[in-house]
C-alpha cells in the first residue's frame, strides 16, 4: 500500500501551481485483482478545474460489493460540470486493478488569451 500512496502524494503535490484544483464525485467501475468488476462511489482531485481539458487526478472509491477503499491515480476529461476518466487502483486483498469513473465536477470556462495592448 506505502508503494502506491507514495507515487500518488508525490503525483498530488506536482500539480501546476497556475491551475486551480476541483473536487469531482461519482460512480465508478474497476477491473482486475482476482475478482470480477467492482462498481464504487468516489471522490477524486483533479489537477485543474477549466472545462474541455484533460487532468490528473487522485482519489478514493468505496467498492459496494467489497466494502473497501480503492485508491487511485489517473487522467480525466472535464466537461461541462462532469468529468469521465480512467485510473489505476489498489484494493486491499485484490490487489492492483483498472478503473474508469463518471460523475460530477465543478468547472470553470477557459479563460481566451489577452491581445495585444494597444496605446491610445
Amino acid at each position: 500500500m506505502r508503494a502506491f500512496l507514495v507515487p500518488a502524494i508525490f503525483l498530488a503535490l506536482s500539480l501546476p501551481a497556475q491551475a486551480d484544483t476541483t473536487l469531482g464525485l461519482g460512480l465508478s467501475l474497476s477491473f482486475g485483482g482476482g475478482a470480477g468488476p467492482q462498481t464504487g462511489v468516489g471522490v477524486r482531485m483533479f489537477s485543474g478545474n477549466k472545462k474541455n481539458s484533460t487532468v490528473a487526478s487522485v482519489g478514493f472509491d468505496y467498492l459496494l460489493q467489497a466494502g473497501k477503499l480503492r485508491p487511485n491515480v489517473g487522467l480525466a476529461y472535464l466537461g461541462s460540470n462532469t468529468y469521465i476518466g480512467g485510473d489505476l487502483g489498489f484494493t486491499p486483498g485484490q490487489g492492483l486493478n483498472v478503473g474508469m469513473g463518471i460523475g460530477l465536477s465543478k468547472t470553470q470556462r477557459k479563460v481566451a488569451p489577452a491581445g495585444p495592448i494597444e496605446e491610445f
